[in-house]
């Protein structure tokens, strides 16, 4: 995969998937399967590390800050949060945790590592709410401290999006699964990624998409949108019904996760953050991740081959449509979680 793509795109590991798809009495089943369960060996793997304190407790201060400027609401979302590290797990924000884990601190909590070191996902881990499941930075794709936490913020709208009422048997009512109880059918879904036609008819639609957010005269804008829609209408159809469905769940899921991702960086240009956050060994200040972010996403999906990247393209795709679509409907948010699973309507006319 393209190293913009590796770098910035969040992955959804099987088990977490399958949790979007499955009842809660065979997720416990699946995870206690695939748990990698270990021992801690020693007191100093029960203690947080500091730098990763550092972190959680600047998302924490950062997210109520920015994230109502960023989508409607959004604050009031819950934000329970699992880190793992190489040798155990940290629970905090939780209003119920499991048994398995012990109290250390005031909302703190540990067990033996189960998730893998360098997750990155958010799921009903221990029932609902939804839980951000992440590694440590230098696990993670992020690998530095403000991309890893403007990574939460990503993961922290998947929680928005997770506590919409009836959001999971929603998504099992989209049809797509085919008898797949795994949730793997949100990876492995058979869309005609290298169908030769559909392969150019992305390349042109990206590409004019391209055009249309970079251009400044209004009046050159809205002729290009208007291209644009268009063009999509003719990519959606060549799609099939399970086709158009599942691309269109993609883009509304990912694709706009990523969009919040990009905004809330812009959000944060001018936070302020702690001395000890600053003091951080590897601190670049949210200003200059900011400024890069947008241009960053766009620049790869000027890179993005539908055919070698499958549904990789989703992440970039779909955050640009978001930014098209602050141009040209401002009040497309209203109706994301009336209207789930597509973006289609913001772009008929």
């Amino acid at each position: 995969m393209h190293n913009l793509y590796a770098a910035l795109c969040p992955r959804l590991p099987i088990l977490a998937l399958a949790l979007l798809v499955m009842p809660q009495r065979q997720f416990t089943a699946v995870a206690q399967a695939t748990a990698q369960k270990e021992t801690v060996e020693n007191t100093s793997a029960t203690q947080l590390p500091e730098k990763d304190s550092v972190r959680i407790r600047e998302f924490y201060r950062l997210a109520p800050q920015i994230a109502d400027q960023v989508w409607p609401g959004w604050s009031r979302t819950l934000a329970p949060l699992l880190l793992v590290t190489k040798q155990a797990e940290f629970l905090t924000h939780h209003s119920n945790p499991p048994q398995d884990f012990k109290k250390i601190a005031d909302d703190l909590y540990v067990r033996p590592r189960q998730f893998s070191a360098n997750l990155l996902a958010t799921f009903p881990a221990f029932g609902p709410p939804s839980v951000i499941v992440i590694g440590e930075a230098e696990n993670t794709d992020a690998k530095t401290s403000t991309p890893w936490i403007i990574t939460l913020l990503h993961e922290h709208f998947h929680q928005l999006q997770d506590s919409q009422p009836g959001m999971f048997p929603a998504v099992t009512a989209l049809g797509l699964a085919h008898g797949d109880e795994t949730g793997v059918w949100m990876l492995n879904f058979p869309f005609p990624y290298e169908k030769p036609k559909l392969v150019r008819s992305f390349a042109n639609l990206r590409k004019l998409l391209l055009e249309a957010l970079r251009e400044e005269n209004d009046a050159k804008f809205r002729q290009l949108a208007d291209q644009y829609r268009a063009e999509r209408r003719k990519f959606f159809g060549q799609l099939s019904s399970d086709d158009r469905k599942y691309f269109s769940f993609q883009l509304w899921k990912e694709g706009i996760a990523r969009y919040v991702q990009v905004q809330s960086a812009e959000a944060a240009a001018h936070y302020q953050p702690t001395p000890e956050y600053a003091a951080l060994a590897d601190y670049e200040s949210f200003g200059s991740y900011a400024a890069k972010a947008r241009a960053g996403t766009m620049q790869e999906l000027s890179q993005a081959d539908l055919a070698k990247w499958r549904r990789g393209v989703v992440y970039s795709f779909g955050a640009c449509e978001g930014f098209l679509l602050d141009r040209i409907s401002s009040q497309w948010k209203d109706g994301y979680f009336k209207q789930p699973f597509t973006l289609d309507p913001y772009f008929e006319k």
